[in-house]
């Protein structure tokens, strides 16, 4: 993955700042840890990368050719209707608004065409995309307006569903670091045709601290 740069603001303050001061001492670099989205992040992109998939980075305002026309949903699509987006002020070359992600699936397109020369050296587009998206809901114990997808993108000839349910189950016992039982089941989804959902088996065993 590609690094991420730290950018330190500065600090406000309510009193005039002495210019000749010294400058405070910053905090020693081995009291900080690395943050545990980071931390899972990296799990799961160095999994994808021993299966042979790159690791690709989303965006956070992205334009709404990506965001909806190259998925096939153009002007006036239904489907928009149910997006929850976040909508900036800010607008493109087109006029039109710009856009707070929904899905990592605006980095479809990119991935396709920064790829697509592997096709034809017979070697396969495989690329998965872990990052933050926004959506507008209503905050619950199970929903949030910022959360992360991992999505993945594989073409290749001779693909089909099966292998998609053994990559999804092989990553997932590596990730767990136990054998899984999985179960596909057919499921209505109105962004995608046709639709199944991945269940998996996972016993785990809780121990109570005493």
């Amino acid at each position: 993955m590609s690094c991420r740069k730290l950018i330190f603001a500065p600090i406000d303050v309510t009193a005039p700042m002495d210019v000749n001061a010294p400058q405070p001492e910053f905090l020693p670099s081995e009291r900080g840890t690395i943050h545990p989205l980071s931390v899972e992040i990296e799990r799961i992109s160095e999994i994808f990368n021993r299966m042979g998939f790159v690791t690709e980075e989303s965006r956070e305002i992205d334009d709404q050719f990506h965001m909806f026309e190259s998925l096939n949903f153009p002007n006036g699509h239904p489907a928009r209707d149910d997006y929850d987006t976040f909508m900036t002020e800010e607008t493109d070359s087109n006029g039109d608004r710009l856009i707070a992600p929904a899905h990592t699936s605006t980095m479809q397109n990119r991935v396709l065409v920064k790829y697509r020369g592997n096709l034809a050296k017979g070697e396969a587009i495989a690329a998965i995309v872990p990052d933050r998206v926004f959506r507008n809901e209503d905050l619950d114990a199970r929903h949030e307006h910022t959360f992360y997808q991992v999505e993945g993108v594989y073409v290749s000839k001779g693909v089909n569903v099966g292998n998609l349910i053994a990559t999804l189950q092989e990553f997932l016992q590596e990730y767990y670091g136990k054998k899984l039982d999985v179960r596909v089941n057919p499921f209505y989804f109105p962004f995608t045709e046709p639709s199944f959902e991945f269940a998996l088996s996972l016993s785990v065993l809780w121990r109570q601290e005493s």
